[in-house]
């Protein structure tokens, strides 16, 4: 098999990576949007423009770098990724001002269920990550296993799977991991749990907490939980996280499944509320919505966005409610170099809203990916997703350090 890394090799998001196999097939693993500062590579030939030369694209999880240029592939060519990621994705987006649904169809993939693409045998395997419903993936070809790890870590909820799915797997002949943590100090992450009780205490003297979050965000969906049970806070989840949580699980308190969460509907949402595409995520959720506005003068823990910067001027300026807050910023820091939230960030000074930094990472931290090396005893190791790529080989002597649309070639 022959492995080509088109893009990812000196960055994170935007990653993708071509497998291709001696009777010629070849598929493409992720086709995601880069960050706002890396150029994107524009076309791929066979892949978004000319006559189609890949089998098939395979989406490991909903995350925009993983899977935002989708449409761009050429019709032909079938993509594969869970129904539940396409919902959550199309969820989210439905909501914002950059983009609709998916326009192209897909084929679903679900959890150690392998499927064929002509002579390559991929099965999917569930992952602790920050995106809910990620997969890493097992290709088996040529008489070779290749693990490709996507995005995945061991310290969130789910984290305890991870050694029983390696163990699992095996032995692999090549291991293809991200390397986001590479570029930091850090040898263990803090759990989610630990995270939830951080928060917890630094946010025990606050009357109202915001958490400026990601709203796919699972697992930091449930430590928000655990604060507002350990803090005595009401939760309120805006429209599009209570729209998701209802896709994903009914085992996280909800609008529609508890007494003691509400929703709030953001003013840009409002303003759409009347619409027909809009209607039937915001029509459920009707007579939460109006018991909001009482709730907004307890305590209370939410979730928000840099979009709601209006509605958070409104609930200070005008209705009176945040006299006493804190916004927790829980995302990766990256983000604070955006324009937007800068402009975000600075505002909630000027409301005397202090802004605590408690976060916890999505991906693989250094004990992590050891314990993976030994688990699967590979025989090459190719580093992507990372900014450090040269860090692999303080864990392995077997690292193949690669650059952009290099080819390696995996030898019988």
């Amino acid at each position: 098999m022959q492995v080509r890394i088109l893009k990812g090799t000196n960055q994170i998001g935007g990653v993708f990576t071509e497998l291709s196999t001696s009777k010629g097939t070849k598929i493409i693993i992720d086709f995601g949007e880069d960050l706002d500062d890396i150029k994107q590579l524009e076309e791929i030939e066979g892949l978004t423009i000319g006559k189609p030369e890949y089998s098939g694209v395979i989406i490991t999880h909903n995350h925009q770098d993983h899977m935002g240029r989708i449409d761009e592939i050429i019709p032909e060519i079938p993509v594969y990724m869970s129904d539940l990621s396409r919902k959550i994705f199309e969820m989210v987006f439905c909501f914002s001002a950059k983009r609709g649904n998916i326009k192209r169809e897909t084929l679903n993939i679900e959890d150690n269920k392998p499927f064929k693409i002509k002579d390559i045998t991929i099965t999917p395997y569930i992952v602790d990550h920050s995106a809910y419903n990620a997969f890493m993936l097992l290709i088996e070809a040529d008489g070779k296993r290749i693990l490709h790890t996507g995005d995945f870590r061991s310290h969130g909820y789910k984290g305890k799977i991870l050694e029983p799915t390696l163990k699992k797997i095996g032995k692999v002949d090549l291991l293809i991991t991200e390397g986001t943590t590479f570029s930091r100090e850090q040898t263990k992450s803090q759990t989610e749990q630990e995270l939830a009780d951080e928060i917890a205490k630094k946010t025990k003297s606050y009357d109202q907490v915001l958490m400026l979050m990601s709203t796919t965000n699972i697992d930091r969906v449930t430590t928000m939980q655990k604060v507002a049970n350990k803090t005595g806070k009401t939760v309120i989840h805006d429209i599009v996280l209570s729209n998701v949580l209802s896709l994903v699980t009914q085992k996280i308190p909800n609008a529609l499944n508890s007494n003691n969460v509400y929703v709030f509907l953001p003013s840009y949402n409002y303003i759409q509320k009347d619409k027909a595409e809009y209607r039937q995520f915001i029509e459920p959720y009707e007579e939460k919505i109006k018991l909001t506005g009482h709730k907004l003068h307890e305590k209370f823990i939410m979730n928000i966005r840099v979009s709601m910067l209006r509605d958070i001027e409104k609930l200070k300026l005008k209705s009176k409610v945040l006299d006493n807050a804190c916004v927790v910023y829980s995302q990766w820091l990256g983000y604070k170099q955006d324009e937007l939230y800068k402009k975000f960030l600075n505002r909630m000074k000027e409301l005397d809203i202090d802004v605590l930094d408690l976060h916890t990472s999505g991906h693989a931290d250094n004990l992590t990916i050891r314990k993976m090396i030994e688990l699967t005893a590979p025989n090459v190791i190719i580093p992507i997703h990372t900014e450090n790529k040269q860090r692999i080989k303080e864990y392995t002597d077997k690292a193949v350090i690669l650059e952009d649309m290099e080819t390696f070639e995996l030898k019988s």
